[in-house]
């Protein structure tokens, strides 16, 4: 194989290489593709496998009469090491690193929110789902 023509495939190869390094992750890419009242299975299907998980331990009496202090199952996505760190510490809060996603007791979609860095808006809560609509409508400043 003559030199020129090595040369050329092996910066081809390259920029294949590092092209698909430079893809972002399905989760990025899928988020504005999340709707309310989707399965788990739907979602990975969608967002692919969470880095991680939390699932609340079963509401005692008093909780299950103040539905609002019962925590939602939620998956998150795009975890680092110090996010991971800060869920180890304190479980039952969502990370605001990451992105969320939130499930009802009806093992659906109820609420997400993408990490503080996406956004410019510090919350640890799920967004309201007419204010994730707005913000996929509002361009970024």
């Amino acid at each position: 194989m003559r030199p020129a023509r090595l040369g050329a495939r092996m910066a081809l190869a390259g920029a294949v290489l590092s092209s698909a390094a430079c893809q972002s992750p399905a989760y990025e890419t899928n988020w504005n593709r999340l709707r309310a009242g989707m399965d788990h299975a739907e979602v990975e299907a969608l967002l692919g496998r969470p880095s991680s998980t939390y699932a609340p331990p079963p509401p005692d009496a008093a909780e299950r009469e103040r539905p609002s202090a019962v925590p939602m199952e939620r998956w998150q996505f795009g975890d680092t090491l110090s996010s991971m760190a800060t869920r180890a510490m304190f479980p039952d809060e969502a990370d605001e690193r990451a992105w969320c996603v939130f499930f009802g007791a009806d093992g659906r979609v109820s609420g997400f929110r993408p990490p503080a860095w996406a956004t410019g808006h510090r919350s640890m809560e799920p967004q309201a789902l007419g204010d994730a609509v707005r913000a996929r409508a509002t361009p970024a400043e």
